[in-house]
């Protein structure tokens, strides 16, 4: 499988802000920094009924190498785009998503 693209997950934590009143850190919104491979093509609800039988809303489908860390609801970013995870397919060699389309990351 050929993977040209990379996007990014989100990190546990975002930087550090400061310390609350009992010195326990507090963070801001997690960062994209975590790097995977994937190929990303437009795919509409219409072809995930009748190629899969499930019934999400899609805008993309992607494919990527096994990765424990790409759940159903997972978010991540590509090309200033926030995308999140509607649907896995886990294959024994790769994975295949069903993508919808969050929001602009700025």
């Amino acid at each position: 499988m050929r993977l040209t693209q990379t996007a990014y997950l989100f990190g546990e934590y975002g930087e550090l802000i400061g310390y609350d009143d009992w010195d326990r850190p507090v963070y801001g919104d997690p960062l994209p920094e975590i790097p995977f491979l994937m190929e990303l093509e437009p795919f509409i609800p219409e072809l995930a009924k009748t190629q899969y039988g499930i019934f999400v809303e899609v805008r993309y489908r992607m494919f990527t190498e096994p990765n424990e860390s790409l759940n159903l609801n997972t978010e991540f970013v590509f090309n200033g785009q926030r995308l999140k995870i509607t649907e896995v397919l886990k294959y024994k060699r790769h994975f295949e998503c069903m993508v919808n389309v969050v929001g602009n990351y700025p």
